[in-house]
């Protein structure tokens, strides 16, 4: 029977999926596994051996468990590291009542405003020239998604105004998912952090000072190996 190692599929590229997997690896500390990294730019994740291997949906990132088993979904990877790494403190909450709000917000960050925000992108030239064919863009709905991402950021803002984090005064996955997305969307999306929301743009600024923030747009080399933090 063949025998697995922790493997965590990384992208070469500061993609936003992949970014936020590394930088709740960097906060959390505590873990050590081995890395491939895919080239997305060459679309080795559209090629046979990356869709019959690892993940038939091309997505990225990924982690093959040491029973060979693949995880993918980024919440589900993290939740996965959190759980396993050595001493530190989680980041998905550590009793069952901080699970659920951190949850709670953590869904509340992908549905009401990243969901909205990736899927303006998608409606780019940009992103039309990057996928190639290889997933179906919604160009028409554009605006409409910038809108929505907006009315969720507002909303956050107001909510925010007396908490240093999303989910309270901890860091916690909401933060990091947000964050991570918010970072690698780049210069694109400047509608994201505007002067007109104060509370969004002090806690990004905190999270921009933060150590694994100025670390996570690189790629993992070949090897981890992080001390609980």
């Amino acid at each position: 029977m063949r025998r697995w190692i922790l493997i965590f599929y990384d992208a070469k590229q500061p993609g936003p999926n992949p970014t936020t997997v590394r930088l709740f690896v960097l906060e959390r500390g505590g873990l050590s596994f081995d890395v491939e990294t895919i080239d997305l730019a060459a679309l080795e994740n559209r090629r046979r051996p990356y869709l019959e291997n690892v993940n038939a949906r091309g997505e990225l990132p990924a982690l093959r468990l040491d029973d060979g088993r693949v995880i993918t979904e980024i919440t589900a990877i993290c939740g996965y590291f959190d759980e396993i790494a050595q001493g530190g403190r989680h980041l998905c909450g550590n009793s069952p009542v901080e699970r659920a709000e951190v949850h709670m917000w953590t869904r509340r960050m992908y549905l009401e405003i990243i969901s909205h925000f990736v899927a303006w992108f998608r409606g780019s030239d940009i992103a039309v020239e990057a996928y190639r064919g290889n997933r179906i863009l919604q160009l028409e709905a554009m605006h409409s998604n910038r809108l929505i991402a907006e009315r969720g950021l507002n909303m956050l803002d107001d909510e925010m105004a007396e908490k240093a984090f999303i989910a309270g005064e901890n860091l916690s996955m909401a933060d990091i998912i947000l964050y991570g997305f918010m970072a690698a969307a780049g210069p694109e999306t400047p509608w994201l952090n505007v002067p007109q929301r104060p509370s969004v743009g002090g806690w990004y600024d905190r999270m921009s000072a933060r150590p694994a923030a100025k670390q996570m747009l690189k790629p993992f080399g070949s090897r981890v190996e992080l001390a609980a933090q």
